[in-house]
C-alpha cells in the first residue's frame, strides 16, 4: 500500500543518512521504525524504567528508548560495552 507522510525535514536528512549507512533504502528504515514502534505500543517489548543508575547516565525519549545524556563525558566502546551488557541488548 502507498501513503504519503509529511516528515521534518531533519528527521529526513537524519533518516536518509541513516539509512545509506546501512545500506537499506529509506522504505526499509520507515518499515523498521513503525514495525518497532507497534510492538511497543502492544506491550510485547516495553522495556523496564530506567534503574536509578541507569538514569544517571539516560534519559527515554518519547517512545521509551534510553538516550545518552550529554555530560561531556567520552563515550567509549568500553562504555558502551556497559550500557548493551545492563540493557541487555
Amino acid at each position: 500500500m502507498k501513503t504519503t507522510v509529511e516528515l521534518p525535514d531533519p528527521l529526513l536528512r537524519r533518516a536518509k543518512i541513516v539509512a545509506a549507512r546501512r545500506g537499506a533504502t529509506l522504505k526499509q528504515l520507515v518499515v523498521e521504525g513503525l514495525e518497532h514502534v507497534t510492538s511497543c505500543a502492544s506491550g510485547s517489548s516495553i522495556k523496564a524504567p530506567l534503574t536509578p543508575g541507569e538514569a544517571e547516565f539516560m534519559s527515554p525519549d518519547a517512545y521509551g528508548v534510553p538516550i545518552l545524556k550529554k555530560r561531556g563525558t567520552v563515550v567509549t566502546d568500553e562504555v558502551v560495552r556497559q550500557i548493551r551488557d545492563q540493557l541487555d541488548i
